[in-house]
Order: structure tokens, then sequence, then C-alpha cells
């Protein structure tokens, strides 16, 4: 696609947040890049931008930017390197992707690539690893796959939250585990919004956050991984004041199917009925009071009590629900929370009663060992007390066009897996990694064992970024990659945030020899022997992935792209739950091996009460900042003003119990690692918690690193369902003045 002419305004997109796709408008004056500013769109809701992508152009003209290939020289992370042409790089590595698929198998060759597969910049990449049989990294699990985890089992889908939080009008919200204020600008505005109207705003997090300041009537203070036992304590008090949506439960949730005593399946036709389907779901009828099918319009279903047909006993889903959370009363859960009984009641007599109520659940409550319990536990509360949005747009899915996929999907390997695979080669080696925009080594848990143990044993890194990295600094080949202002692509948000398609359009040429992460991938491609695949340009290719046959793209084409950079995308406003019954499920089959069918509370792995605690007694958090997306931004000059190192938050009675004041030099270790910082002292966080923002570089910490804390642990249910998060926010340490 060709640049526009110069001293012009070319609107394209902010890439920074992949989940909100903000437009903006770059003003470019001889070629040269002079302002960034929020681009028009139809809807106010969506129209605005945040100060982190405002100040873009800061990426495309840093002066530690990477400007030509380079080949490492030294040892991995001495930092001795020599310039290279492409065309060097490029043979060099085809030759040892060739050489290493010969002597292991395709598959141990990996791309750690995090995006949307269908923009070129991610597409490319996975096109090659279909094309070689190779294999992908899924970074989902580096923080991001709890609470998918609990969607997929609840609605179906990847991202249900909308179904919680897109409710209109709210007379109640919680924000719950969540800082929009810092991370959301968009949700902060509705929230806000929502507020001067008349809705009670609520915010639950064991910090007093910026929201819960600025925009909440109540702020609940909590122990940290005990959000679970909160939720089921709600639900407690819902049922036993007959506060719950009857009708909503039996009509679209899990509540009346009859689940078997005897193995913990639900009932089938099939199991009554010989020769019937086993597709059919049943439950008894308050009319004739016997077992029927359950989604047929005659039959009135039950909820409660017990049955026996055939001579099976069964009870209803709610049924198994109700007798469950008569465990979690206000009093027990008072004392695992620590938030008072009175506030439990009240909360959830609010929840249940001012109608319509919203739940903005927070990335920060999944990052715990059994973080997808938590969110189960909230999809759980809203279902019983009808607070759910039931038809919202078709949530992130991820379409299988050609372009991706020409000669099928490549092995996915969840990133909290990867590190087994890399140390057993089981099943099957991995000798060589890719890592493209994201910044593996920084981001990842248990940062030790991966530079000491894992890379040693891979035989060739590479890395594709606009830096030099912590990852990048490990790797054998570093290649410098186009910003998203010097190359064209698609680029959209996940639909609990977005419905906008944009084009994100070139606004410069790529400086000094960058190349964008398609053009990397499709000069690879041809190297390797895959030309054909590689032969068309890159908006014939953006042609190819609209064309697929998918409700999302329906009616967009490149041309009416060009013409309107942001058509309103074609939703699906009614679409079936997509769980096995239909219906949003409490009640998980998969799960009854684990005990863990209902959302149970199961105390955090590294909890303050365990016997961990008395070498470790402080919870650590590690809370998103205002002015960075992870590691992205870190070096930003205008954005470091305002945030210019890391810091160590620490209430003034856990800071005197260790003789540590303000501005103190401090060492927060535990037995994996340590990092040096400053504390600040603040009464916004409970005692018995540390906290230190996420996505500072290595350099910017006066000695160690955030991740050196942090554990590789997998939550073996969370693998049985999609795949293994990491748990940030279920970490020990304790902290000493240096």
């Amino acid at each position: 696609m060709d640049v526009v002419s110069e001293n012009k305004v070319v609107r394209t997109v902010c890439t920074v947040m992949d989940v909100f796709a903000c437009g903006l408008s770059a003003e470019v004056k001889n070629g040269v890049i002079t302002k960034i500013r929020p681009a028009d769109i139809p809807d106010p809701d969506y129209r605005g931008a945040c100060r982190k992508g405002l100040a873009a152009a800061e990426l495309v003209y840093h002066k530690d930017r990477l400007r030509y290939p380079l080949k490492r020289i030294g040892k991995r992370g001495e930092g001795k390197w020599e310039r290279i042409s492409w065309d060097e790089a490029m043979d060099d590595i085809a030759g040892k992707l060739k050489e290493i698929a010969q002597r292991y198998e395709s598959r141990s060759i990996a791309w750690a690539v995090k995006g949307f597969p269908e923009t070129l910049k991610v597409g490319g990449y996975l096109r090659l690893a279909s094309l070689l049989k190779g294999s992908r990294v899924s970074l989902v699990g580096l923080g991001d796959s709890a609470a998918p985890c609990a969607d997929f089992v609840s609605f179906g889908c990847m991202f249900g939250d909308a179904h919680l939080s897109r409710v209109e009008d709210p007379k109640f919200t919680i924000v719950w585990g969540q800082n929009p204020d810092i991370t959301d600008w968009r949700r902060m505005r509705r929230i806000t919004e929502s507020r001067k109207k008349g809705c009670k705003v609520v915010v639950i997090d064991p910090r007093r956050t910026s929201t819960a300041s600025r925009a909440a009537d109540e702020y609940i203070p909590i122990r940290p991984g005990t959000d679970t036992a909160l939720a089921l304590a709600m639900i407690h008090v819902i049922l036993a004041q007959g506060l719950q949506d009857e009708r909503f439960i039996a009509e679209n949730t899990i509540g009346p199917l009859l689940v078997r005593s005897d193995n913990g399946l639900l009932l089938r036709e099939s199991d009554i009925v010989e020769g019937e389907s086993q597709q059919r779901f049943m439950a008894l009828d308050a009319n004739t009071g016997a077992v029927q099918v359950a989604d047929t319009q005659e039959v009135k279903p039950v909820l409660t009590g017990i049955c026996s047909p055939e001579g099976i006993e069964c009870r209803p889903a709610y049924q198994l629900l109700a007798d469950m959370v008569q465990e979690y009363t206000p009093e027990r859960v008072s004392e695992i929370t620590e938030i008072p009984v009175d506030a439990i009641r009240r909360l959830a007599v609010d929840y249940s009663v001012q109608k319509p109520a919203s739940i903005h659940r927070g990335w920060g409550l999944q990052r715990t060992f059994h973080g997808d319990l938590t969110c189960r536990a909230l999809n759980t509360l809203a279902a019983i007390t009808g607070n759910l949005n039931m038809h919202i747009p078709l949530s992130f899915i991820e379409i299988s066009s050609a372009f991706t996929i020409p000669d099928g999907r490549c092995t996915s390997i969840p990133a909290m897996k990867i590190y087994d695979q890399i140390d057993n080669q089981k099943p099957f080696p991995i000798k060589a990694l890719w890592f493209a925009f994201n910044n593996f080594i920084s981001q990842a848990s248990n940062q030790k064992r991966i530079v000491n143990d894992l890379l040693p044993k891979l035989e060739l890194v590479v890395v594709s970024d606009l830096f030099m990295t912590e990852t990048a600094k490990y790797a054998d080949y570093v290649l410098p990659t186009c910003s998203p202002f010097e190359c064209s692509d698609l680029h959209y948000g996940l639909l609990s945030w977005t419905n906008y398609m944009h084009l994100q359009q070139k606004v410069i040429e790529p400086l000094y020899e960058s190349k964008s992460d398609f053009q990397i991938a499709a000069e690879l491609g041809r190297k390797m022997g895959f030309g054909k695949y590689f032969n068309k340009t890159e908006e014939q290719y953006m042609e190819e992935i609209l064309s697929a046959a998918h409700p999302l793209f329906e009616g967009i084409s490149l041309e009416r792209l060009k013409a309107e950079p942001v058509p309103e995308r074609i939703m699906d406003k009614a679409h079936k739950l997509r769980t096995p019954t239909g219906r949003v499920e409490f009640y998980v089959e998969k799960l009854k091996p684990v005990g863990q069918e209902l959302p149970v509370y199961i105390e955090p792995l590294e909890s303050v009460r365990s016997k961990k605690a008395k070498e470790f007694p402080l919870s650590l958090l590690t809370s998103h900042p205002r002015y960075r997306v992870h590691t992205m931004m870190g070096n930003y000059p205008s954005l470091l003003k305002n945030d210019p190192e890391p810091t160590l938050q620490i209430n003034p009675a856990d800071a005197k119990q260790r003789k540590v004041k303000d501005g103190d030099v401090v060492r927060v270790f535990n037995n994996l690692g340590q990092v040096k910082v400053k504390a600040v002292l603040s009464e916004d966080i409970k005692p018995g918690i540390v906290n230190i923002d996420e996505g500072w570089w290595s350099e910017q910490y006066i000695d160690g690193h955030i991740n050196e804390l942090t554990h590789d642990m997998i939550n073996p249910a969370q693998a049985a369902i999609f795949e293994p998060n990491a748990a940030y926010c279920d970490v020990l340490v304790e902290v000493e003045k240096i």
C-alpha cells in the first residue's frame, strides 16, 4: 500500500493495546510524524485514546531503536554482536531451521507470537509455521488464560467478560480486581457516566486503587486470592433470602438439568431411553412430575429436590450449587477474606436487588493459581441473579482462513508448558524459538529458570523487535522490525471492548533497515522453499483474510476500509451460547474428576496462612502501570517523566516492622530470586501485601527482576479446559532494608 502524500493527516490505529484498537490520526510533515491525535469514530463510546497511544511517535524515532540485523558473536546475553545483511541473516536462519527440522523434527521449531491471526503481522508467521509443520507457543497463559478457562466452561467463548459488564444503565456496579482508571479508559468512562446517573459503584481490591479513589461509593479491601469465597458467600446470602432469579436460572442456565449422583454426569435422554440422543439433557417437569427433555416448550423445570428416573438418583445442578454454598456463610468467609460480615451481606443484597447490576471483572483476579475458579464463581453469581447480558457480540474466535493455515494448523504449545517441554524434550524436543513482538524473558514467570536452564538447551533463538529487549539480548539473531506507522495491516480489538475493524495505514516509509513482520516471514518462507505461498502483495493477502467466510468480516473489503477506515463490524447479536448444553454452565462435567465441577474455594497456592509464609510472610502483587503496557513503552522519555523507576508499595505497618522508611532501598526476595527497588509507604495497600508494578526493564531495577520472584507452577484443571495460567499474584516474598 502506497504511503499517502507528505504534509497530510493519515488515519490509522493504535496497536499497542491489542484489545482496544483506538483510532489514531498521524500528522505528517516532510515525511516525519509530528503529532498523534485521537481519530474520529462514529460511536462516542470508542472516541479517544490514552497517553500511551498518543506518545507512540516516540517509538518511531527513539534513539535506541534497532537499525539493522545483528548476529551474536559472544555468549548468549553477553552483548557482543556484529552487523550483517538481511540476505546473510535469512540464509543463516533458513539453513539452521532446515538442519534442526532434519535432525529432530519440524515441530521442534516454534514461534512465540502474540496477537490476532487475522493480521499480516501474526498471520505471516503462522502461515510459515503451518507450511513447516512447526509449532506455535500460545502466549495467552502468560497471565491471561484463567478467565478464558472460566468463560469457556461458563459461556463457551474465550472472553465472556462482556456478559457481566455490558449491562445497559446499571443501578449497581462492582469493579472487582480491576483498575480501569489506569488500564481501560473506555470502561472507566462508562462507569463514571453510570455513576452520574445514580449507579452505586463498589470497588473490591487489595489496594485502594485510583479507580476506588475517583469513582467508588464504597471500597472493600480483600485478602488476595480469596475472591472466590466472597462470591460464594454472596450466593449463600442471596439463596438464603430468596433473592435469586429463578426464571432466569431455569431458562438460561444449567440449573434445572439433572446430574447423576453415581458419576456426576448430566442425565441424558439415552441414559433412560435406549437408542435416544446423548446430546439431549433432562430436567424434572413440575407439570407432570416426570423427567423430560429440558429444552422443550412444554416443560416447566424444577430447580430443587431429588428424583430417580429408571433407578438413577439425580439432583438438579442448581440444587448441587445450593447445597455447596451452605458452607460459605458470611461469618466463615469473613474470616477467610478479612471483610466484615455486614459488608458481605450488604454487597450480596445490593447486587441482587439493585438491578440491573454489572460486574467489571479484572485480569488481576485470574492471576492467582485458582483464578479460573474465581472467574467461574463471579459468572455463577451473575447467572443466579439474572445479571447477565445474553445478547453480546461474538467473542474472539480464531478464524481458520486459508491465509493462516495453508497446510493445516501448526502444533500449539501453552506458554506455561514450554518450560518442561524444553527441559524434558517430551512429547517432542523444542530446539528453535522465534520471538516476535513479545518480550518473553522479561514477562514470563521464573525468569532465572528460563535464562539458566532453558535457553542453553535451544540451538537457535531469533528475535524480531524494535529494541534490544531482555529477550533479544539472549538471541542468536536480532532482526529490526517496522513500527506500526511504517507498514500496513488489519487491526481490531476484542469484541468485549470494540466493534470496529481498522485499516492500519502506512504513515511513513520504514526507517533504517527495518522490515515489517510479514516481510520477514515472507522472505524466510521463500528461503525455505515456500515461494508460491508468499508471492502476493500485502494488499492481496489482506483481501484474502477479509474474504474468510465469517460473520465478523461480512461486508468488509479492503476497498471499503480505504474509503471508510472504521466501518462498523457485522456482529451476531443473538448467538447461542457455545456450551455443551447451550446454557450458562456453573456445573462442569469434565472437572468432576478434580473436584471442581462447581466453583469451590481453594486457598491460594502461596497463602499468607501457609507454612511458607513463616519465611516469606508478604503477598506480592504485580499490578498494571499507567504508563506502560507490560514492557512496551518502558523507554518512552515523556512517560518516564511521570513514572521514572520501579518502586515497592508497602503498608506503613509492614514497613515499620522491617525498619523501612519511605524512599529506602529494599530487597524483595523469596526462594526463587530477588529484586531491589525503593520503597513507597502507603495506606492504600492492606497490611501483609506489597506491590510492584509489572513491565519494568531489567536495567531500570537497582538489581534483579520482579519475575525472578514468580513461579511456573501449572494448574492441571486449567490445562484440562484450555491452558494453564501464570499465577503472578499468588507469590510470597519477604522485604528487608538494604
